[in-house]
């Protein structure tokens, strides 16, 4: 249960930092590109869009997340940037059921 709880903390911090930006934008702030991340999370990323593609769908599960991350500690940097890259593409990543 430790495990859920980190995991739905770690994700509240990406959500309230998000916020906070969008309330408070950095001007000189630069938003997260797929090329600048390390290649797991590159790899990551495009497990979740080809997931995504194959499905059809706009919404993919915390657990799609979960399945699609390497086998290291995510950072929070890496978690919103894999966020942001998905928004861009229209995806969102939410609990429950994919779309």
């Amino acid at each position: 249960m430790a495990k859920n709880d980190d995991a739905h903390d770690r994700r509240q911090a990406i959500i309230d930092r998000m916020l906070e930006q969008a309330l408070f934008p950095d001007v000189d702030r630069r938003l997260p590109s797929h090329d600048a991340l390390p290649e797991d999370m590159r790899e990551t990323v495009d497990r979740l869009l080809a997931k995504a593609e194959a499905q059809r769908a706009r919404r993919l599960t915390y657990e799609d997340l979960e399945e699609a991350l390497p086998p290291r500690d995510v950072t929070a940097e890496d978690l919103e940037a894999i966020f942001w890259i998905l928004s861009e593409h229209g995806i969102a990543v939410e609990d429950g059921e994919g779309e």
